[in-house]
């Protein structure tokens, strides 16, 4: 059965992530998916390669003018926040980037981050144009300031990106698979990967004035070990939730952004595989390799003791990790707080079958994380 999609959904073009991309990255990414887009979705794939061209010289412009002054930056000490979608990990890193000694990777930065050092003003327009108000899988505000997943930004710089599924679903697993995990690929595609991240990074720390960054991409929680190889000082924050609500609130997640960034339909039955699928392999590399973490750069907590005690988890996280700023951002993390005490997070039923369903795939994670069946 084809998961259904709104009509309405064909014609909304501006959504789309890859307008933000380069010519030549465009052109990888459908040819790497055999050109496979749905006829509905063209008029979306013709304003992508529109946008594209249309901003190529701005991209020309800023990489003459910046390349060399961001190539020998140091990136010191970032802290990465990891776990898996739907864990919660949006609410911290929100908090976190409350704290204005920390750097962060924005929303608009990720949707062009070729652009973002010489055009900011320009970009700023274009993406507030195209964001929703509130985040429709949970309803968090957004904003070109916000911060967000540097991945949409790994996506738009080169191919060796899992985001690229977004776009592509019914390649979901093969992304999963070369571009997490990294399996069957030549050490080359892995080197041109920490290439491109490190850049990325580099450029971001060049505008944030070398601050400590803090930076979350959840695809991170299965590739410590290369994470380890560029920042050896790196810190981890790994946030955990019930499988069930993650399970739900990874459909809707799905349900949410498919319709808009999607090029292509997408089968259920075969997509709820990779759901359970990705979940469980991305923890089986998570737990093969967190011991490379030292254990004063590690932190892991459940979703539900963070969201009970925000500040003194915030408190411990800067305590652990020698951060010096807690004292000064306090008053900016309490006001965000304030703000958001009447939030309402989702709730979920889920019928006794999926639950079983879920629990059978998933029932080390539920005896590993400490949730009762």
């Amino acid at each position: 059965m084809t998961v259904p999609f709104e009509k309405k959904y064909y014609l909304i073009l501006n959504k789309q992530p890859l307008a933000g991309s380069s010519l030549v990255n465009w052109i990888q990414v459908l040819m790497e998916n055999k050109f496979r887009i749905n006829w509905r979705y063209l008029p979306k794939a013709l304003y992508v390669t529109i946008m594209i061209l249309a901003t190529t010289p701005l991209r020309i412009i800023e990489k003459s003018k910046y390349e060399k002054k961001f190539q020998n930056i140091k990136i010191e000490k970032p802290i990465f926040i990891i776990g898996h979608w739907r864990s919660g990990t949006t609410f911290l890193h929100y908090l976190l980037g409350k704290d204005k000694n920390l750097g962060y990777i924005s929303t608009m930065e990720t949707l062009d981050p070729s652009v973002f050092l010489n055009y900011e003003k320009l970009l700023q327009k274009i993406v507030r144009n195209s964001l929703p108000k509130k985040r429709p899988m949970d309803n968090l505000e957004m904003g070109t300031t916000l911060p967000y997943e540097e991945e949409y930004a790994i996506a738009n710089l080169s191919p060796y990106s899992f985001y690229h599924a977004w776009y592509f679903p019914r390649s979901i697993n093969r992304y999963f698979k070369r571009y997490v995990l990294f399996e069957d690929v030549d050490k080359e595609i892995i080197d041109k990967w920490k290439q491109t991240y490190l850049y990325f990074l580099k450029k971001i720390s060049y505008k944030h004035q070398g601050k400590q960054l803090v930076i979350k991409s959840l695809v991170n929680t299965a590739k410590i070990q290369h994470l380890l190889e560029l920042f050896p000082d790196a810190k981890f924050i790994h946030q955990y939730r019930n499988p069930y609500e993650v399970y739900m609130s990874t459909w809707r997640l799905y349900k949410s952004i498919l319709p808009l960034f999607s090029f292509q339909h997408i089968n259920k039955e075969e997509f709820d595989t990779s759901i359970l699928t990705i979940y469980k392999r991305i923890y089986e590399r998570y737990h093969q390799e967190k011991n490379l973490i030292p254990a004063k750069n590690l932190i892991e907590l459940p979703y539900e003791e963070f969201v009970k005690n925000p500040l003194q988890t915030l408190e411990k996280i800067y305590s652990q990790f020698g951060i010096p700023s807690f004292e000064t951002a306090k008053p900016a993390f309490e006001k965000y707080l304030k703000k958001h005490e009447v939030y309402e997070r989702n709730h979920y039923t889920i019928d006794e079958q999926t639950k079983k369903k879920v629990y059978q795939e998933w029932k080390d994670l539920f005896k590993e994380f400490g949730y009762e069946q």
